[in-house]
């Protein structure tokens, strides 16, 4: 019951900002001022949290402690990728889209060298394929544990925030064995790979992801115990196609939209059985990531005692100058977030004459305008990191 002074209480305008930018543009802020009659709150998702570098703002109207009414300003953040690819010889387009979502930068390149290679009716090695599935399961879990860094934010749980972010370094040096590079390993090639041979990283890659299981037991443990996600921000399995959502977002709903079950690699692999929450709150969404960290761990694992025995080559013979056949073609990958998108128009030269990409972080942000509505202030925080985004992938 509400306290008798609340019965004469105002609504409040409240600007939520995320990220650590300052807000120094008046379109930052509603109704182009600078924050006029907006309560300017800055939330914190943690020190390791994708969202820390950027800046979202969500000018929103409370009324008795709950959100009214949202409207979410994305910033201007972008990488200016797709421009980008326009004058982009065939072979540096990998490399530029290998930035938009630094969490997995091996699955946007995989991504952006697949549409190309369905383009010019290229078929990589079995060798490749292989590979390419192995990095980008070892690219999802990674992608989740930044996210899922949140919980040990949120629950003051110091250790765990800390183990997270040793696990996510230790990532880094396997990739650095592995391509050279630490953040965006560049890597992919139209038809092949260019990497180092695999004996020298495949054993830092099994102890790694012993690592990174013993983590997700910590992680249900402190999602369990913490306050303030169950019940918060609820998207019911009717408003998935609604707000083109899939991946761990659908999936937390009762939606299974994962397209990787239908990719040849993946038919040959054992998928294990993880308990599911189709609730569609923020505790389903969060548990879904560690369900999936699961699930990828167990893919890797039967991936590397697969390769020894598969051979063959790395890369494709291509002609010096690529040219693509004049065309649209539309592929689809997996992402962390769900189905990421990559459309292809070729006009028969040396550089796409349009490539655009459907980034799944794009839908999390659109749906959260919709469900912030009748979430508690104090709650608005796990609903944000329960629809997670990357700035590059959100605002391309």
């Amino acid at each position: 019951m509400r306290h008798p002074q609340d019965v004469f209480s105002a609504p409040r305008k409240i600007l939520f900002v995320v990220g650590s930018m300052p807000l120094t543009h008046p379109r930052q802020s509603p109704d182009d001022d600078s924050g006029g009659g907006y309560e300017v709150t800055r939330l914190d998702l943690g020190r390791l949290h994708p969202s820390r570098p950027g800046l979202v703002t969500i000018a929103t109207t409370v009324d008795d402690g709950l959100i009214t009414s949202s409207r979410i300003n994305i910033g201007n953040l972008h990488r200016g990728d797709e421009k980008l690819f326009e004058v982009r010889d065939y072979r540096q387009i990998p490399m530029l889209a290998s930035r938009h979502d630094w969490t997995a930068p091996f699955i946007g390149e995989t991504g952006a060298a697949h549409a190309i290679e369905e383009a010019m009716g290229i078929t990589i090695p079995t060798r490749v394929a292989w590979i390419r599935t192995l990095l980008a399961e070892f690219s999802r879990i990674t992608s989740h544990l930044i996210f899922l860094s949140w919980v040990g934010h949120h629950c003051d749980d110091t250790d765990l925030e800390n183990s997270i972010a040793t696990t996510i370094e230790n990532a880094r040096r396997v990739w650095q064995r592995c391509s050279g590079n630490r953040i965006h390993p560049m890597i992919t090639r139209i038809g092949g790979l260019r990497i180092y041979p695999v004996s020298e990283w495949q054993p830092a890659l099994g102890t790694w992801l012993d690592e990174a299981d013993a983590l997700v037991p910590r992680l249900h443990t402190a999602l369990g115990a913490a306050t303030g996600v169950r019940g918060v921000a609820v998207i019911p399995a009717d408003m998935i196609d609604r707000y083109g959502l899939s991946g761990p977002v659908s999936r937390a709903s009762g939606v299974d939209l994962d397209t990787r079950r239908r990719a040849a690699v993946y038919n040959e692999l054992s998928w294990p059985d993880v308990a599911t929450d189709s609730q569609g709150d923020a505790y389903s969404r969060l548990t879904t990531l560690c369900n999936d960290a699961i699930v990828s761990s167990s893919l890797c694992r039967q991936i590397l005692d697969r390769l020894p025995s598969v051979d063959g080559p790395l890369e494709t013979r291509l002609p010096t100058a690529i040219k693509a056949p004049r065309g649209r073609t539309w592929t689809t990958m997996e992402a962390p977030w769900g189905r990421a998108g990559y459309l292809l128009e070729s006009r028969g030269g040396t550089t796409p004459w349009r490539m655009a990409l459907r980034t799944p972080t794009f839908a999390n942000v659109q749906v959260l305008e919709a469900v912030l509505p009748g979430t508690r202030v104090d709650d608005v925080t796990a609903a944000i990191a329960s629809l997670g985004w990357t700035l590059g992938d959100l605002d391309k």
